[in-house]
């Protein structure tokens, strides 16, 4: 099936035009199963692949740009996040959406091409060969195309730089007990989606070291976040470790596009609704992604266990210190760029759904709005004992901002203008954080 699918794309992408004209095709409505199965597809490779964080949320979003800009040429109800490509007359939008997806994902994980044909070829068998197939296939890989040629360059490769430890008080260094090179150290470099310069959302910095801020947060994570901690309850001992998302899992971004995925269901999304958040959740992650890591070796944070074992060699967190900077926290950047987004779409932050967890399988956690579920994600890693409260607050604000632009100004309804002032319906407490 991938043979077909290139030679008959390489038919017609030519032809296709670059602007959107003419009133809308008449064609079916795609199978609400098809934006979901690509999505659960790509979360299995980065489980598979072991795939970092920042890395993920940009392989997630260059997947659900293509198949948005494919479905949405179709539907056009949308304006275009990158591709204003026409679809031909009665292209079947949930073909377009799965060779899209197979494109990309072949291009960011060659080695697991045979898992993704057959997923191709489970999407195609069942529908009619014709018109609607044959032009689906062309608009997919156009659509795709446009995709990785936009991203080629990007400097996602930045992630093979150096980096060398300042061995200072209060500055980064490698972290027991793998005492592991950093990850990602380039990754501030890499372009950004919707803005030029990560600089713009960059958090003020942490405070200094003896200040009370500081104190307060030593002093609580030493308490709260010891393996063998007394005064964690059995509950946030759970959170810890429900929200680890660490190596081998779907990471954090990729829990974020679960917890979108049982919301859309719950809610009744059709396909081109789904392929909108789950490329306005990605988008806004992966930006989310690019400024955090930013910031994390600007300021070089070091990490609880170190700043702690200077006054008690003994002290152990309860969770493995991942092997970066602590400031700011990426679970928590992840978590407000995904509350802020997910409230964007929805039209509001309160919101009931439940969670579950590669780390914690049997888990399920309840929630009554985005911003709880992101306050806990954030939280969860101050209990596991690997980040300081400043962390956290100025992770989940930083990501906030950035999920709030990106619903301002990307994917919005055709005719519709630029929300610079945006806001969603935050609990008070974040709005002027």
């Amino acid at each position: 099936m991938r043979h077909l699918v290139l030679v008959l794309a390489a038919g017609f992408t030519a032809a296709l035009p670059q602007a959107i004209t003419g009133p809308p095709c008449e064609c079916p409505p795609a199978h609400r199963d098809v934006v979901e199965r690509w999505n659960e597809a790509a979360l299995d490779a980065v489980r598979a692949d072991k795939t970092p964080p920042p890395l993920a949320a940009r392989n997630l979003a260059l997947l659900h740009i293509a198949i948005y800009d494919a479905v949405n040429a179709i539907d056009r109800t949308h304006r275009p996040f990158l591709s204003a490509r026409v679809a031909p007359p009665g292209a079947s939008a949930e073909v377009a959406a799965a060779v899209a997806a197979h494109r990309v994902l072949f291009a960011l994980y060659p080695d697991r091409l045979d898992q993704f044909d057959t997923e191709l070829d489970e999407s195609l068998y069942p529908l009619p060969d014709g018109p609607g197939k044959t032009g689906g296939l062309a608009l997919g890989q156009a659509v795709a195309e446009d995709v990785l040629h936009w991203r080629a360059g990007d400097r996602a490769d930045a992630r093979r730089e150096t980096y060398t430890p300042r061995l200072e008080v209060g500055r980064w260094r490698p972290t027991p007990p793998g005492y592991r090179p950093p990850l990602l150290p380039g990754w501030g470099s890499v372009r950004c989606l919707t803005f030029t310069d990560p600089v713009v959302f960059r958090p003020p910095g942490p405070p200094a070291l003896g200040s009370d801020d500081y104190t307060a947060a030593y002093r609580e994570v030493k308490v709260i976040g010891a393996t063998d901690s007394r005064a964690r309850s059995p509950e946030q001992t759970e959170i810890a470790r429900f929200w680890a998302d660490g190596d081998g899992t779907v990471t954090p971004p990729g829990h974020w596009n679960r917890i979108a995925r049982g919301v859309a269901a719950d809610r009744g999304t059709t396909p081109a609704e789904t392929a909108r958040l789950l490329a306005l959740l990605n988008v806004a992650l992966a930006d989310a992604g690019i400024v955090c890591w930013e910031s994390k070796f600007r300021y070089d944070v070091w990490r609880p266990v170190t700043a702690i074992r200077a006054e008690d060699p003994g002290w152990t967190p309860l969770l493995p210190t991942p092997p970066f900077p602590a400031y700011p926290s990426g679970h928590s950047s992840f978590s407000g760029a995904a509350a802020a987004s997910l409230a964007a779409f929805f039209g509001t932050d309160q919101l009931r759904f439940t969670s579950t967890s590669d780390g914690l399988p049997g888990v399920t956690r309840r929630f009554d709005s985005f911003t709880t579920a992101a306050e806990e994600a954030g939280m969860s890693r101050i209990y596991g004992g690997i980040h300081w409260a400043f962390d956290n607050r100025d992770g989940l604000a930083c990501g906030r901002k950035v999920g709030e632009n990106v619903a301002a100004h990307h994917f919005r309804p055709v005719g519709a203008g630029v929300e610079p002032g945006f806001k969603v319906d935050f609990a008070v407490r974040h709005r002027d954080r």
